[in-house]
């Protein structure tokens, strides 16, 4: 028998207690909430002018709204206080994601070179404010549950209050065209695209969470969700997000695929490289029968979504921010300091787009890889690879270790970065996606808040 003071001696061997049950997440989770809310709808200048308390503004995050400026200056500055208040879990897990952090440095750095210095550094702030926030979730005792709380408190308030806005106060909810015809749903959002966004992250984390209750037969909040999500999604009868309905679309089926793997998931990644290498190896056969009825896989799909080859005008608009990146491609014009507005018209011509829509020009370049390119290079587009590279080896690692984290974030990445191969969200810090892209990128070591050393078991006293 060994002494107790041998006992004492002896070094600490840390052993999983999986009866213990973390608790809920902190009060401090409602500061990103706030965050992604306005984030996912619009910004605080935008509703208080809606509300008669003050004057319109089109774009607080390249004007500078003194509103939006204290109110995510206060979120900021409290989310930095969490932070340091957990400063060893913070440690750990940016030690963790060291891609992330040169990727960030990187952006910061390129204000230097910026021809708009001012809407640089502001944009910059907000998209490190959004880590801010998203490390304060990922710091919580639970981050999973912390992560299936903020998301589910957000949507559970988006989705139906966008649907009372769309039917009963239609001057918030739906925008119509200029011929005043064709109505184009917004509900909570500032834009179709913005909407579908969030309802289609919206309609993948409720299918989650129904895939994780249905043996439970505990469905009623997460499938009425779902159902008002779908309805949204669907958009109305002239207009809807095709690309956030096909991201949607593959969400599900890898939510549903790695279902079938649940009981299996130290091979989960073993499966998924052997079913894209069936992909790879039968792609020229499935090429060759399409061509037999005359059209290709992108036509397909494209027609499939109500889109054509040009995928809507979008190659008119990508040919020419291409052009403006081609004079800096190394190092980019600087962190945001493309997409200004009025002021960035003559400095970087549209010519395409212009005889295209003479009277209106676009706020992002519909494709979040060409916008980091033309922002910071091709030294950006390889960080922001390397970024989604180590995300989605994390996600696999998850998978083995806690399936549902794995899951979760496999299926929001994916959908993620394929919305942004005709939308762009990438790096833009008051945007919903990059909210959701760097909750489910990050990387978080294991925690073992919730882990008992073999010295305390051996410690605790004994029954006769």
């Amino acid at each position: 028998m060994q002494s107790e003071s041998a006992l004492l001696d002896a070094p600490l061997v840390e052993t999983p207690a999986p009866t213990v049950k973390p608790g809920a997440p902190s009060g401090w989770i409602w500061i990103p909430w706030v965050w992604l809310f306005l984030a996912s709808t619009r910004s605080l200048a935008s509703w208080l002018s809606l509300a008669g308390l003050g004057g319109a503004v089109a774009d607080p995050d390249l004007s500078g709204s003194p509103a939006d400026s204290v109110l995510l200056t206060l979120l900021i500055v409290l989310g930095l206080f969490v932070l340091i208040s957990r400063a060893e879990q913070t440690k750990k897990i940016l030690s963790r994601n060291k891609w992330l952090i040169v990727l960030f440095i990187y952006m910061a750095l390129s204000i230097a070179w910026s021809n708009f210095p001012a809407i640089s550094f502001r944009r910059c702030v907000r998209s490190m404010g959004t880590l801010a926030m998203v490390l304060v979730v990922l710091t919580e005792h639970d981050p999973l549950g912390a992560m299936r709380a903020l998301l589910r408190r957000v949507y559970l308030v988006f989705i139906p209050l966008s649907i009372v806005a769309i039917k009963y106060f239609r001057n918030i909810g739906v925008m119509y065209d200029y011929s005043g015809n064709e109505e184009m749903w917004t509900g909570l959002a500032v834009h179709k695209n913005n909407l579908g966004q969030v309802a289609m992250c919206s309609g993948l984390v409720s299918t989650w969470q129904v895939l994780q209750n249905w043996a439970r037969k505990k469905l009623t909040l997460d499938l009425l969700l779902l159902v008002l999500t779908l309805w949204l999604l669907r958009g109305s009868k002239n207009s809807h997000s095709s690309t956030a309905i096909v991201g949607f679309i593959v969400g599900v089926a890898v939510l549903f695929g790695l279902q079938f793997i649940k009981k299996r998931a130290a091979r989960a990644r073993r499966t998924i490289v052997v079913a894209l290498i069936a992909l790879v190896a039968f792609s020229p056969v499935v090429y060759l029968a399409l061509e037999a009825f005359d059209t290709t896989p992108v036509g397909l799909v494209l027609n499939a979504t109500g889109r054509d080859l040009t995928f809507t005008d979008r190659t008119l608009l990508w040919t020419d921010v291409l052009n403006n990146a081609a004079k800096s491609p190394v190092l980019g014009v600087g962190y945001g300091a493309f997409w200004v507005g009025h002021i960035g018209y003559d400095m970087y011509p549209l010519p395409n787009w212009h005889r295209k829509t003479p009277g209106w020009r676009p706020g992002e370049g519909h494709d979040g890889f060409i916008d980091v390119y033309v922002d910071l290079g091709v030294i950006g587009v390889v960080l922001v690879l390397l970024v989604i590279g180590s995300a989605f080896a994390g996600a696999f690692n998850d998978l083995e270790n806690e399936f549902e984290l794995g899951r979760l974030r496999l299926t929001l990445l994916l959908s993620v970065v394929l919305n942004n191969v005709t939308e762009s969200s990438f790096l833009k810090g008051t945007h919903s996606l990059w909210f959701v892209f760097l909750l489910v990128a990050v990387n978080v070591p294991r925690s073992a808040r919730w882990v008992r050393s073999k010295r305390a078991e051996q410690l605790q006293p004994r029954l006769p």
